[in-house]
C-alpha cells in the first residue's frame, strides 16, 4: 500500500488538536500536509484569539511538512473579505477541489496513482463525488490509528479533552461535531492507500 500525501479542507481537525493541545500528532505523519488557502485564513482569521495565533505559529514553524497551496477559491474569499462580505461556509472545501482538479495543484505531489488522504470533520465533506485514490480520514480515525500503531497511549483521552478541554481559554469541540464515535472514519482509497507512521 502507497502512502498517501494529506490534504487539510476543513479547519476542524487542526481546531480540534489544538483545543487538546495535540498539532504536534500532526508531525509524526511523515507526509506532506497541504492546507489549502481558504482553510488556512478561516483558522487564522482573528490573531486576537489564541487558536488563531497558536495554529498561525505553528504552520508557519512547520513548513515542511506543511505547505499553504493557493487557490482560485481561496483568492475569491479574500476579496469577498476585504469587501466587508462574509466568508462561504465551504471555502475550504471548494478550495481543496479547486486544488484537486487542477493540474497544477495536487499533481505536484501526485503520480496518477498515488493516494491523497483528506483528513476532516466536515460530515458535508463526504457526499461529494469521490475519486479512486482518495482516501478519507476523519479526526477521530487519525487518533485511533496513531493509539493502533502505538504513537498515542490513548486516543479516548485525547478526545475527551477536545469534548472536556482542562487547559484556559479553550472552548470544548461539540460531541455531537464527532459524528463519527466510537470509531472514526479511516477509508482507504480504492487503488490502495496507507497513512499510518512507524511507532
Amino acid at each position: 500500500m502507497k502512502r498517501c500525501v494529506l490534504v487539510i479542507p476543513d479547519a476542524g481537525p487542526l481546531n480540534s488538536l489544538w483545543v487538546a493541545d495535540q498539532l504536534d500528532l500532526l508531525l509524526h505523519l511523515n507526509m506532506p500536509i497541504v492546507v489549502v488557502d481558504a482553510v488556512f485564513d478561516e483558522v487564522t482569521s482573528d490573531l486576537r484569539y489564541p487558536k488563531d495565533a497558536a495554529v498561525k505559529a505553528f504552520i508557519e514553524a512547520n513548513q515542511p511538512p506543511f505547505v499553504i497551496e493557493r487557490t482560485d477559491i481561496g483568492a475569491y474569499e479574500r476579496e469577498r473579505q476585504s469587501a466587508g462580505k462574509p466568508r462561504k461556509r465551504n471555502a475550504g472545501e471548494l478550495a481543496m477541489m479547486d486544488f484537486i482538479s487542477d493540474a497544477g495543484g495536487v499533481r505536484r505531489y501526485l503520480n496518477s496513482n498515488d493516494p491523497l488522504l483528506v483528513l476532516y470533520e466536515d460530515r458535508g465533506l463526504r457526499v461529494f463525488q469521490r475519486p479512486p485514490n482518495m482516501h478519507l480520514l476523519s479526526t477521530v480515525g487519525l487518533l485511533r490509528g496513531l493509539e493502533k500503531v502505538g504513537v498515542i497511549p490513548s486516543a479516548d483521552s485525547i478526545i475527551e479533552e477536545m469534548t472536556h478541554p482542562t487547559k484556559p481559554g479553550r472552548r470544548p469541540r461539540d460531541r455531537r461535531a464527532f459524528a463519527d464515535l466510537p470509531d472514526g472514519v479511516d477509508e482507504p482509497a480504492e487503488l490502495g492507500s496507507a497513512w499510518t507512521p512507524t511507532a
